[in-house]
């Protein structure tokens, strides 16, 4: 939420009242604040969590095949929701950066961490449902490249999304755990 607010330092307010002593001339000081509620409260829905920290599995029981990741099969997918749970009347903005450790091969993809039985050359991305095919830059604050919340998705207070396994390198992936860390930045306006 962008926020306003003039202070005036604590040494600042010393100068001036000793100044006004030395010149012995009144001086009238005015401050300003302008406050806004606070920010609003999201929440995960999919996978098990508390809404905060969840983890969404994809395929089922957590499992796909090599060959519906390859092949871009929605087996290799699974949707999530984005909700607003509390926030204040006066939102006009929300624009979500999706973060964590990008790939250097797809720029939309978050990298593997798993360490035991690592699969290699993959990477999770996150898109809306409804353009499945056009996934976020990871830790883009380029409004084309990340979330931009539309007055409809404001206004229903979520969005729906899309996790998807991609190979960073046609032909190169390989079987194994995968496990990646999204966090979702929120500014609100």
């Amino acid at each position: 939420m962008k926020k306003m607010m003039l202070l005036t330092p604590l040494s600042t307010l010393l100068v001036l009242a000793l100044s006004s002593q030395a010149m012995a001339a009144s001086l009238d000081v005015t401050f300003t604040a302008t406050l806004r509620e606070t920010t609003c409260d999201m929440k995960i829905e999919g996978g098990t969590g508390d809404g905060n920290n969840n983890t969404i599995p994809i395929g089922t029981g957590g499992k796909t095949s090599l060959a519906d990741i390859v092949s871009g099969s929605d087996a290799a997918s699974t949707t999530f929701k984005l909700k607003i749970v509390n926030c204040p009347a006066s939102l006009a903005k929300l624009k979500t950066t999706v973060t964590g450790s990008a790939s250097g091969y797809v720029k939309a993809g978050i990298v593997n961490a798993a360490t035991t039985s690592p699969a290699d050359y993959m990477a999770v991305t996150v898109a809306r449902v409804s353009a499945p095919d056009a996934p976020f830059e990871v830790n883009s604050t380029d409004d084309s490249k990340r979330l931009v919340w539309t007055t409809a998705e404001i206004s229903s207070k979520e969005v729906p999304l899309v996790a998807r396994l991609v190979e960073t390198q046609a032909g190169k992936a390989t079987t194994g755990n995968f496990s990646a860390i999204a966090t979702f930045n929120f500014t609100y306006e």
